[in-house]
Parts: structure tokens; C-alpha cells; sequence
């Protein structure tokens, strides 16, 4: 039987993790992954080590028994670095699983992700920033014990105070009760607090990554997100936040757009601002010129004309691509335009119908063919 989840080899640091951790360490990769080798190194003969055995015997895992033969020295280290380079050079791995919080084994995922493999690593919130980003992405532990809660658009619950017997209910929609006398916020409303400020910082490096990755019409390919944000910063793995998916983590936000959207002959996930405007799917050649035709020169809307009948199909539908490349060829820039990007130059004739198709994928035609198809 051929499997078609990519194989990883799972080492842990049996000095840098809690065995009730392995668990729930083990769902996650199995998410994405099928794990082929398991094996957990340490001195099983110290008493902090000495209640893994149940833990080993119910996840399948090897343990490695290292001696401690000088004292201050992690001979577990050494140990698991050299089975990780002789698995690497067994060319039979599509990726490993380092569990560990000890910045000592940088160079080791380094040299990993160097052969073109995927590296995650799991560790504590502590963990050694330098191995933390060395890794493809990284999920700390404490997010898999105790998962945050999605942030929630809705408004923080309250709980009510009972009024005295001898007064009478205060009518549902009556203005005269003052809330901060009658409502008090809940725990869990105090706790999304706690937590705004990594929320913060998440949209905020939500948003540059979006901003860099965008296509012209505003909408942004979800998985072209991701993989700008993990691949400058690991941490920000959707477990961390108590999510399945990156999709569901941004959906969760409040800043953004998600949705489905057609792709070529399937569909893909994309999102955008909400405070970004929405274009109109239908230019109305009945309006004519609009204001914002007098900074196109009659040129240019020749031009655009001339691209549009040149690069048509058999429906004389035009792709935005196609004329682009039209107008370069003929020696005309989108600086010479006025506006920020070809498509709201083309859509400012009011010429032209529009037909969006998913992401980048817009097509264009005179409105003056549209009685001859």
C-alpha cells in the first residue's frame, strides 16, 4: 500500500519535555504527516525520567538510553543529532520532528531544511528563539495542553445580579440601568484580554504578510499567507492559537475577508481587508466616460481598445494578463495610466464589461460586443 502523507522521523529530547505532552505532539504531526521512526533519548535511569515507560509503551516509541558519564555534559544531545544526520543520509524521510527546547540543536535543523526537508519543533514558550526559527514551524507546548480560545467577534458575556425581593424586574429595554452597576464581566472576557496582545501582534504581521503577497485586485491567496508568515516567522503556527487550520484561525479574526473563490478549474481560499472596497463586477458603458477617464489620454484608451481586440477569445473575452503584455509590447507602462493598477485604468473608460472569474483571473470585452455574442 502506498502512502501518501509524507514520512517524518519523530525525535525527542526526553530532558526538554514533559511526557504528557508526547500525546497530544504526536496528533498534531500525524496531521500533516505519517511517522515512521519514534524515538525519545535520555537517561531513563534518573528518577525524572523514570515514569516515561508507560508513555513509550503507549505511543510506539524507542527509547535510547544515555548514560550520564560526566557530570554537567547532555550526552542525549550528541546522541540525537547523530541518528538524525545517519536517518538524513537514509534519503527515506520527507521530513523530521525535533521535540526539544534547547537552542543546541539549531545547526541540526539547519542542516536538515539545507537537504530540502521540513523540519517542526515542538518546545516550551522559552524555547531558544534561534531554534525556534531554524525550524519550519514550531508549536509550543503549552498551546497543545491547554488551547487558547479562537478570538470571538461577539460582545464579553455578563452575568446578572438579582435585585432585592420588594423591588420589581427593571423592564428589559429600559435606559435608566446603568451597566456597570448590573453587569459584570466574566472570567472569560478577562481572559480575552489577557490575551489581545499576541492577537495584536498577530493581525498586525497578518496584514504585512497579506500586503506582500496581494494580487492586483485586493484578494490574497490564504495558502500564499501562510507560507510568507512561517517562513519568516515559525511560532505562528495555528495550533498556537487554538486553531485546526490557518484558514479557521483567520476567519476567526475580525480584520479579515475569507472565502472561497473559483480558481482555474477548482477553488482556492482567499481573503482581504474588510475595509478594503469591493470593485464592481459590471462596468456600465451606458454611463459613458466617467471623471476619471480625463487623466486617461484618447492614446492610451486606443490602446487599450487595441489590446482587447488583439488578445480576445472566441467569446472576444480578453485576460488581464494578456493585455498587459499587449500594451508592454507596444510600449505603453501603467505609469503612463494615472492609476495604481490596470484594472481600475481599464475600468475608469467604462468601455469595458468585466467578468471576474476568482483571484487574478479577469477577463475584459467592449461592451459593444456584448450584442454580437
Amino acid at each position: 500500500m502506498k502512502h501518501e502523507l509524507p514520512v517524518f522521523a519523530l525525535l525527542i529530547d526526553a530532558d526538554n519535555v514533559s511526557k504528557d505532552a508526547i500525546a497530544p505532539i504526536i496528533e498534531e504531526i500525524t496531521r500533516h504527516a505519517r511517522i515512521a521512526v519514534r524515538r525519545v533519548y535520555g537517561d531513563f535511569t534518573t528518577p525524572n525520567l523514570a515514569g516515561w515507560r508507560e508513555t513509550l509503551a503507549n505511543h510506539g516509541i524507542h527509547p535510547i538510553q544515555q548514560y550520564r558519564n560526566s557530570t554537567g555534559k547532555n550526552s542525549s544531545d550528541s546522541a540525537l543529532i547523530i541518528d538524525a544526520m545517519d536517518l538524513l543520509h537514509s534519503r527515506r524521510f520527507d521530513g523530521f520532528s525535533l521535540v526539544s527546547s534547547d537552542g543546541d540543536f539549531t545547526r541540526l535543523a539547519t542542516r536538515i531544511r539545507e537537504d530540502g526537508l521540513t523540519v517542526f519543533g515542538f518546545g516550551r514558550k522559552d524555547a531558544a528563539k534561534a531554534f525556534v526559527q531554524a525550524c519550519d514551524s514550531y508549536v509550543f507546548i503549552e498551546s497543545l495542553l491547554n488551547p487558547p480560545e479562537l478570538p470571538k467577534e461577539e460582545s464579553p458575556k455578563v452575568q446578572t445580579v438579582s435585585l432585592p425581593e420588594d423591588r420589581e424586574p427593571i423592564p428589559p429595554q429600559s435606559t435608566c440601568v446603568k451597566p456597570d452597576i448590573l453587569a459584570v464581566p466574566t472570567k472569560s472576557s478577562s481572559a480575552k484580554a489577557a490575551h489581545a496582545p499576541e492577537i495584536g501582534r498577530l493581525k498586525i504581521l497578518i496584514s504585512r504578510a497579506y500586503t506582500n503577497v496581494a494580487d492586483e485586485d485586493g484578494w490574497a491567496l490564504v495558502s500564499r499567507v501562510e507560507q510568507y508568515l512561517r517562513a519568516n516567522h515559525s511560532e505562528l503556527n495555528p495550533s498556537n492559537y487554538g486553531a485546526g487550520t490557518f484558514f479557521k484561525l483567520l476567519a476567526s479574526l475580525d480584520t479579515f475577508k475569507v472565502e472561497q473563490r473559483k480558481q482555474g478549474n477548482g477553488r482556492a481560499q482567499f481573503c482581504r481587508p474588510k475595509n478594503a472596497s469591493v470593485p464592481t463586477r459590471l462596468v456600465n458603458p451606458a454611463k459613458g466616460l466617467t471623471s476619471a477617464t480625463k487623466s486617461l489620454s484618447p492614446a492610451y484608451i486606443n490602446a487599450l481598445k487595441t489590446a482587447v481586440a488583439e488578445t480576445c477569445n472566441s467569446e472576444r473575452w480578453a485576460k488581464i494578463a494578456d493585455i498587459r503584455v499587449h500594451l508592454h509590447q507596444n510600449g505603453l507602462r501603467l505609469e503612463g495610466s494615472g492609476f495604481d493598477t490596470l484594472e481600475s485604468a481599464i475600468r475608469a473608460t467604462g468601455l469595458f464589461d468585466m467578468n471576474d472569474v476568482g483571484g487574478s483571473n479577469k477577463t475584459f470585452r467592449l461592451a459593444s460586443d456584448r450584442e454580437l455574442t
